[in-house]
């Protein structure tokens, strides 16, 4: 009789504990794809920056390890893991190579002046739309992230950003809704 119980217990056990796995397999290949998405879009923003760069998801967060040659390959990265949907936060832990220091004071406000600038070139032509894109700028390179409505804006706030005095180079994280 006790054995009864036991193979009863452990076909219980069996289909109880079935969906669990398969739920948590089925959230570690949507990590895994994510990953995937993430590294692809890194080569294809980044170039040669991205060899570097390994990605980890866990859920909403992607985390970012390894080394990069410059402290705008470093930002860029976390902009674009951040463009991926369902990617709320990152956990930024790549190191420039050769230890330039990432807070530079001066760099920091060249580049704050620069997305003002930006920003306020994109208000201008976009008016309010230009609240839903997200300017990032390092070095002269300026990252746009987030949404317009239409292809014919999306194109107005990269020409925009292009043409903004001081920016070297536009990277196009946005999206058309």
């Amino acid at each position: 009789m006790k054995k009864h119980w036991y193979v009863v217990f452990v076909l219980v056990l069996a289909l109880v504990s079935a969906p669990a796995r398969s739920a948590a397999q089925s959230q570690r290949d949507k990590d895994y794809a994510k990953e995937l998405e993430i590294q692809e879009l890194l080569f294809e923003k980044g170039g040669d920056a991205a060899l570097g760069i390994k990605v980890t998801v866990d859920r909403t967060t992607a985390i970012l390890v390894g080394e990069v040659p410059t402290r705008a390959a470093q930002e860029l990265a976390e902009e674009v893991a951040l463009s991926v949907e369902g990617i709320k936060s990152v956990k930024n832990r790549l190191q420039v190579a050769g230890g330039k220091d990432k807070n530079d004071a001066g760099e920091e406000t060249a580049d704050a002046y620069l997305e003002t600038k930006v920003k306020r070139n994109l208000f201008t032509e976009i008016g309010k739309r230009a609240r839903k894109i997200e300017v990032e700028a390092v070095d002269g390179v300026v990252s746009l992230r987030g949404t317009v409505p239409d292809e014919a804006r999306k194109k107005i706030a990269l020409d925009t950003a292009a043409k903004t005095n001081g920016v070297k180079r536009v990277v196009d994280l946005i999206k058309v809704q």
